[in-house]
């Protein structure tokens, strides 16, 4: 299997993961996104014309949080080349550690800071998905992925569908696997199970770098 397609199989895993996180979030975060920000801009929407200001708040922390995580996921990868190397397996296991924490402190935290390090965790990793630019992939939102399959599936060039359906599936694995684990455990459990995904992927992304170094 070539470095490609490992990186194909990493941004399906990183999907799940976020599927999993926003089900176990909307649950378990008085219905809120982490990851789904057009879901979190109509839920603003809607607060705002209800003029519900609990509501509002939790979801401007979601939003301002991811944007703070894809910024600093930004700026960390500004500058490096856009392969999976060990700038991106650091900004992918930032994104572990974030929501490990989230899952550790969800009890004696409040929903609004639970909130915000489940969107910045999420922003991260959106930014390092972005980074790579692989065509038609993203892991937090699916609304273009799903426009992209289509227009592939009616036969516009620009690659196969084959992946972009497979994040789709792996996000939507993922919030199958959230609210089930929410159900049963509560949605910690949720948190720390997409943490260890993560993790895994950013390990083994680590792993892969090191090995492509040239040696001396």
């Amino acid at each position: 299997m070539g470095a490609e397609a490992y990186i194909h199989l990493r941004l399906v895993a990183l999907s799940a993961a976020a599927g999993c996180v926003d089900a176990a979030s909307f649950l378990g975060l008085d219905q809120v996104f982490v990851a789904n920000q057009t879901g979190n801009t109509v839920l603003l929407g809607i607060a705002v014309g209800q003029w519900d200001g609990a509501a509002m708040a939790r979801t401007g922390v979601a939003l301002a949080g991811f944007c703070v995580g894809v910024l600093l996921g930004a700026l960390a990868l500004r500058g490096r080349d856009r392969t999976w190397g060990a700038a991106i397996a650091s900004v992918v296991l930032a994104e572990a550690i974030v929501l490990a924490t989230a899952a550790a402190l969800w009890e004696p935290a409040g929903v609004h800071l639970l909130i915000a390090l489940g969107a910045l965790a999420l922003g991260l990793q959106s930014a390092a998905a972005e980074h790579l630019g692989v065509p038609g992939v993203t892991t937090t939102f699916v609304t273009g992925t799903l426009t992209r399959i289509m227009r592939r599936v009616a036969g516009e060039r620009g690659g196969q569908a084959v992946t972009p359906a497979l994040v789709w599936l792996a996000y939507l694995a993922g919030a199958i696997a959230g609210g089930a684990t929410g159900r049963a455990w509560e949605a910690p459990a949720a948190f720390g199970l997409a943490a260890l995904v993560v993790a895994l992927v950013a390990v083994s992304g680590r792993a892969a770098a090191r090995r492509s170094r040239p040696t001396r």
